[in-house]
């Protein structure tokens, strides 16, 4: 193996090394964003239920209202 050839595999060896970090943290902000999402879909879903709730009590509601007036 010659010098040249040498030193263009330590450099490529270095640039995968440094890949690898830049990957690992890619990953972790993947994961990040991931949790996010799951959080904030969950809050939607339980401010949906609670909205259909009280839909359903403001239905109850005026059909008392209607029915008894």
């Amino acid at each position: 193996m010659t010098p040249a050839e040498r030193d263009r595999l330590a450099k490529a060896e270095q640039a995968i090394s440094d890949m690898r970090d830049d990957i690992r943290a890619i990953r972790g902000d993947c994961q990040q964003l991931t949790k996010a999402l799951h959080m904030g879909r969950g809050g939607f879903f339980a401010i949906l239920r609670l909205g259909a709730f009280l839909a359903a009590l403001a239905a109850v509601g005026a059909w008392l209202y209607e029915h008894f007036r």
